[in-house]
């Protein structure tokens, strides 16, 4: 039997947990707080923290043949990102080099490592030059995973939406958001857990970087009104502006991810 370390055991390594366990992995699920965590069936939980190389050294003893880091930082700072993001792959980084056999390695990344605002297409080789503090991290994070020793893929998921993410709705619903010309990309929780998920069972497809996103970039207004519709709302009292927006306005293909096979649970929003 296969044993994967969830390194950060939040909304995407839950629901990783049973898709990998149902495949017939030993699961551990390593966090600041497991006794805050839900229970789930044959998911053993345990007490680290990625900050800090002790611990991670004591969870590496145990020779896991795959790990799959999902980390969040604890205040949105440059430097609570940096302690979130950066520290602990710099941590697994010089452990993983002493490590007789290396695990592979998966890092949940975001498509925020992108900086363009002009609608331009995006992939997997398209410049990545963040204009936000946790894009900058983020990125020197994937850095310094990807120089370890470990064969490892960098996922870059856009925007993830599904249920537990239900911000955006609220806004809409109170008429607080404000609609403005940027191209805009999702990808559901389900499916970015599918496909770690599916990479650890698919060992033959391990690039260094996947953009994880679904299948069509829409328009912030046309993304508003699908969700709108769902609700059942009239949106069409929302303020408008003609800037862009920090997140910047890009459109993201999904060629690579959609090569190996993987089939998406939700191609669209």
């Amino acid at each position: 039997m296969e044993k994967v370390l969830l390194l950060g055991y939040g909304d995407i390594a839950q629901r990783t947990a049973p898709l990998l366990v149902a495949s017939g992995w030993q699961v551990i699920g390593a966090c600041r707080n497991p006794s805050r965590k839900p229970v789930l069936p044959s998911v053993e939980l345990t007490t680290a923290d990625a900050n800090h190389e002790q611990d991670l050294r004591e969870l590496l003893e145990q020779q896991f043949d795959a790990i799959v880091i999902t980390l969040t930082p604890s205040d949105y700072s440059r430097e609570g990102y940096h302690q979130g993001y950066v520290v602990p792959c710099r941590h697994l980084q010089h452990l993983l080099h002493q490590q007789a056999k290396s695990p592979r390695v998966l890092y949940v990344s975001s498509t925020g490592v992108y900086g363009q605002r002009d609608g331009e297409w995006v992939d997997e080789q398209s410049p990545t030059e963040p204009d936000s503090d946790s894009g900058d991290m983020l990125l020197q994070a994937e850095q310094v995973i990807l120089g370890s020793a470990a064969v490892t893929s960098v996922l870059r998921c856009s925007g993830i939406y599904g249920p537990g993410r239900e911000r955006l709705q609220q806004q809409l619903k109170a008429g607080t958001a404000t609609i403005t010309p940027a191209w805009t990309n999702r990808i559901h929780s389900d499916d970015v857990a599918g496909f770690i998920a599916y990479l650890l069972e698919h060992s033959e497809h391990q690039e260094p970087v996947y953009i994880v996103t679904d299948n069509e970039p829409l328009l912030q207004a046309d993304a508003y009104q699908r969700m709108a519709d769902k609700l059942g709302i009239d949106i069409s009292g929302l303020a408008r502006t003609d800037q862009v927006g920090p997140r910047g306005s890009k459109r993201l293909r999904n060629t690579k991810l959609r090569t190996t096979g993987y089939t998406l649970k939700h191609p669209s929003l």
